[in-house]
């Protein structure tokens, strides 16, 4: 039996690269519209997965994609003339034209919430997730993340308004510009997130979008884990959105078992909130407030600022007007929010909200990253600037020039390691690391990218953890090893190139860096 003749011809869309977007990620949504401007279909954008579309032979439609994080150019295909396309940013020239001239500078500091109480911290070394420090390379792996906190980011410096804003773990997070005007406000997002993704749908309108990108939640299974995801969290809010009471009770019993602190737990408190409005049962609306208010918590989306203000306002109907005392910070956080996917509000910290906070204020905490913005073809250009304490701690180790304390292992075969690195704090903690654990000295920092370690056979021995790291690091940075009368450029294995460059070391096992 032979099969019938195909009437239909097959276009694959390919999504555009997106640096940092792991496959997966929905990364924006395409429409697709026919020759009478009728949209036919809506279909996600997921990195590495290209999407089939089929068309009879001749038939014309008009891909119209948008994604949060790049411009995409509308695109034609023709079914069985186009086999493939992919959705693109449009020209790099047609942008250098809206981009303002100059530079500016600024700072960012990270914040954490611990038992009610808000305390800056080292983003060096405490931070809940990993950085996206340039523009054109990924940023450093994901420390550890402690289920009972909630973290947040200030920005400020200039004379920009600082701003907080409450972030996602597990996300690698960037800073970006609001517009053209490099000076203006700052907006701390994720390089690439499906939960961003959709929550940013939301709030443009794109209610179309929104479903289309919950499709994807709604086929991977909900991984079993102590926190939900900013994904998670977009999708009980889309739910409330569409005021889908059903599903955002099944939404709620899916995510929420045992959250009762941390991380998530504002959100799903807020979309608590929205259904015992919405189904009239007993629930204590105003404890909730309350709470929150109390132990200065906040949701991570913004979504669940406007439930729980459209909350507090009947509360406030009920009680004639009269307003507790405790709401107070809640609705000093609401007054100065700003209009982003994340909550994000002017403060002087984050226990401090207001609309009119100091500006060109100093960072908080002395190892705040600074940085300086400048325009670029496709998007602003951030360039991180060692912390000022950083700074201090590079300058007192090149106080470290002194003889070798009597007993430490040194011998005339001694040669020198230079490690060049495009993260100054990666530097630092590394360069700790080596004078805590081991007995070399000196250590020596010639700038805010450069360690020069002297070394022996012997102290290769010794240091083959910390060498591990460096390899973990090559690919971000150089490492050249000077002898008398040479210099090699290392790559890949250390301790096996260190081997064929000076005869006779022989390494211990597990050094192999």
């Amino acid at each position: 039996m032979t099969s019938p003749p195909a009437t239909a011809n097959t276009t694959h869309v390919h999504p555009p690269h997106l640096a940092g977007a792991a496959p997966g990620t929905v990364i924006g949504v395409v429409e697709r519209l026919n020759s009478s401007a009728e949209i036919q279909d809506v279909f996600p954008l997921i990195a590495g997965t290209p999407h089939a579309v089929s068309l009879p032979r001749g038939e014309r439609n008009l891909l119209r994609g948008w994604s949060p994080y790049v411009r995409l150019q509308p695109t034609v295909i023709t079914g069985g003339s186009t086999p493939a396309t992919s959705l693109a940013p449009p020209a790099r020239h047609s942008m250098l034209a809206t981009r303002a001239p100059g530079s500016s500078s600024g700072w960012i500091c990270l914040w954490q919430l611990a038992d009610g109480q808000w305390s800056p911290r080292s983003l060096a070394s405490d931070s809940p997730t990993p950085w996206d420090r340039d523009t054109r390379r990924r940023g450093p792996s994901a420390p550890h993340v402690t289920p009972d906190i909630v973290w947040a980011l200030q920005t400020g410096g200039a004379n920009r308004a600082p701003a907080c804003t409450i972030l996602p773990s597990r996300t690698e997070m960037t800073v970006k510009p609001l517009s053209a005007a490099l000076k203006g406000p700052l907006e701390v997002r994720p390089v690439a997130d499906s939960g961003y993704t959709l929550l940013e749908a939301l709030r443009t309108g794109r209610m179309h979008a929104a479903l289309a990108i919950e499709t994807v939640w709604q086929q991977a299974p909900l991984a079993s884990r102590a926190k939900p995801s900013l994904f998670d969290v977009a999708v009980g809010y889309a739910r409330c959105r569409r005021g889908e009471v059903e599903g955002a009770q099944q939404w709620l019993e899916s995510v929420a078992a045992d959250r009762t602190t941390g991380e998530g737990m504002s959100d799903l408190l807020a979309v608590g909130v929205w259904l015992a409005h919405r189904t009239q049962r007993r629930f204590d609306s105003s404890s909730v407030i309350e709470q929150l208010a109390e132990s200065h918590t906040l949701p991570m989306a913004a979504e669940g600022l406007r439930i729980l203000a459209d909350t507090m306002r009947l509360l406030a109907q009920d009680r004639r007007g009269e307003r507790p005392t405790s709401w107070r910070w809640l609705e000093h956080c609401l007054n100065s929010s700003a209009h982003t996917a994340l909550t994000t509000y002017t403060a002087q910290s984050p226990d401090q909200p207001t609309r009119a906070p100091a500006r060109r204020r100093p960072p908080p905490h002395e190892e705040s990253l600074h940085f300086k913005l400048a325009p670029a073809g496709d998007g602003a250009r951030i360039d991180w600037q060692p912390a000022y304490a950083l700074q201090q701690r590079m300058a007192a180790a090149q106080a470290l020039r002194g003889p070798d304390e009597p007993g430490t292992h040194r011998s005339s075969t001694a040669f020198t390691l230079i490690i060049r690195h495009r993260e100054p704090e990666w530097l630092w903690q590394f360069a700790r690391q080596l004078m805590t654990r081991t007995d070399i000295r000196p250590i020596l920092f010639r700038d805010t990218h450069t360690l020069e370690l002297r070394l022996t056979a012997r102290d290769i021995e010794y240091v083959g953890q910390e060498l591990n790291a460096v390899r973990d690091h090559v690919d971000e940075g150089r490492m050249t090893l000077s002898i008398p009368g040479a210099e090699y450029e290392i790559h890949g294995s250390l301790a096996g190139q260190l081997e064929e460059q000076l005869p006779g070391m022989r390494l211990g096992h597990g050094d192999d860096a």
